[in-house]
């Protein structure tokens, strides 16, 4: 069920809900999400939350849940549950999920339901939404550039369309540059900074130059040594996950069981920039 329904083209349009589910696009007649506990296979998208952004290439997706009635305000906390849930599986495990855009939101077509191809969530989070309740926001990415989706659905897209306006200095953040990556985990003969663990394999040791502020969509942080962190597998995961973070004054890590307190090792030839450390830390906080 994940992946392109067979006869089914990006662009093609589709007259109502029921019609989507027929084809076997997006099965629920209301839900926003279909899938949960294997996945999410479809999201639709017709403008029923106010935190949404939507890029054509890159989406920033509210979950499921909370809402007085679909559609309508935001009285709940959202959790990561049923379709939400579905979608954070989604990102864990690579899969892909159908996008179908309503004719209610800018992007969507004049009138129906348009699908819109395949997309990859690459990150989420459950920060506090306009109405100052927790949602859950997933960030997906289409496996086609803006340009390849403007050409294939240009006949379907509104008159008011119009692109996202982005800087070439976006694109290369998106770039990482291995060297930096490999020159700091050298520096720290791959012991993680949090835990002083280093860990051994066959092919050799196991260490990750963690993103301080991440690159890309919605963070946009740079590709520096100056932004970055040497970390093991599970602390890596952690600290992208906002379960804790590092205080931009003291560098002792705060919200970590364990290690709570603990002021971590830095290398005299490391220059970290606070700045980074305290944008994760307003993340943290965000999310916590």
């Amino acid at each position: 069920m994940f992946g392109e329904p067979e006869g089914i083209k990006v662009g093609q349009l589709f007259d109502s809900r029921r019609d989507l589910a027929n084809a076997g696009v997006h099965k629920p007649f209301m839900s926003g999400i279909w899938g949960a506990q294997g996945g999410a296979y479809s999201i639709v998208l017709s403008g029923g939350y106010e935190d949404d952004i939507d890029e054509l290439d890159y989406i920033l997706y509210t979950g499921q849940g909370g809402q007085d009635t679909p559609g309508g305000k935001q009285v709940a906390d959202q959790e990561f549950i049923k379709g939400n849930r579905g979608l954070q599986l989604s990102c864990q495990y690579s899969l892909p999920v159908r996008v179908t855009r309503g004719h209610q939101i800018k992007n969507g077509p004049q009138t129906g339901y348009r699908y819109d191809g395949l997309y990859y969530v690459k990150n989420f989070e459950r920060i506090r939404g306009q109405r100052g309740f927790y949602i859950c926001r997933f960030h997906l990415i289409s496996e086609s550039n803006v340009n390849q989706l403007e050409t294939v659905l240009s006949s379907t897209l509104k008159p008011t369309y119009e692109r996202t306006p982005r800087s070439e200095t976006t694109v290369n953040r998106l770039k990482r540059n291995v060297a930096i990556s490999e020159k700091l985990k050298s520096m720290y003969e791959y012991q993680c900074q949090i835990c002083d663990v280093t860990l051994d394999s066959p092919s050799g040791p196991i260490a990750i130059g963690a993103h301080i502020k991440g690159l890309g969509n919605p963070h946009n942080g740079p590709d520096v040594i100056q932004n970055m962190l040497c970390l093991c597998p599970n602390h890596h995961d952690q600290f992208d996950y906002f379960s804790y973070f590092i205080d931009p004054n003291t560098f002792q890590v705060i919200g970590l069981i364990d290690f709570n307190g603990k002021k971590i090792n830095i290398h005299p030839k490391h220059k970290i920039d606070t700045e980074f450390l305290e944008y994760h830390k307003e993340q943290y906080l965000k999310n916590n």
